[in-house]
């Protein structure tokens, strides 16, 4: 997902709608990992979905997950910077931001619906009147660029972590142009070795017991 300067990586969008606390820490080991092998990012920032910053607010699920999080975070190379608000969640200081599948799924949906909300606002903002669209011109390459960068058809499909073999899901509502890029996504996914260096991470993990 688009985040201030960078992206933003939401695990779970979806999938696993009914999960427990230990699923959530495997989201976080996944997309550290991911993160780290395909983008280079040397010490991902992942941040908790949750309705507040402090370690006491949310649900079970979010209270035990984030207790799990700062426990073992550390033994698995996780940089957990604890609950992020879903208003900080496109500050560009996280890099991925975990939750279940079915909190994640209205995020990501909430999110593409502003984005369209404000796009069309704006545009209908700017042709109004014969003025309005005279005053736009010199505004137009940053408004295409603004526009591109809250399409959420540019960023793909959604990747599966956590299977044998590289998957990439399409949105629901796709047309071509998705298409075209979910497959542009698929290849990097493979052409990244992102599924073999995440079963060699957990296998490391494994020896070592963790």
């Amino acid at each position: 997902m688009p985040a201030y300067k960078s992206q933003l990586l939401l695990i779970d969008a979806g999938s696993n709608t009914n999960c427990k606390p230990i699923n959530l820490l495997q989201f976080a080991q996944m997309s550290s990992i991911y993160l780290k092998n395909t983008y280079g990012i040397k010490s991902p920032a992942i941040g908790l979905l949750n309705i507040g910053t402090e370690e006491t607010k949310g649900n079970d699920l979010v209270k035990e997950s984030y207790k799990l999080l700062k426990e073992n975070s550390e033994k698995l190379g996780i940089n957990f910077v604890g609950n992020v608000e879903g208003r900080d969640a496109f500050s560009g200081k996280i890099d991925a931001i975990v939750t279940d599948g079915f909190t994640g799924n209205v995020f990501l949906k909430t999110t593409e619906g502003l984005g369209k909300f404000v796009k069309r606002t704006l545009t209908e903002s700017l042709t109004h009147n014969l003025l309005s669209k005279i005053l736009a011109i010199p505004a137009l390459p940053s408004i295409k660029k603004f526009s591109k960068t809250m399409d959420y058809k540019s960023y793909g499909g959604a990747l599966f972590l956590g299977v044998k073999k590289p998957v990439v899901k399409a949105h629901g509502s796709s047309d071509e142009l998705l298409f075209k890029y979910t497959i542009i996504q698929a290849e990097k996914f493979v052409e990244n070795k992102a599924v073999d260096r995440m079963i060699e991470e957990f296998d490391k993990q494994r020896e070592n017991g963790d």
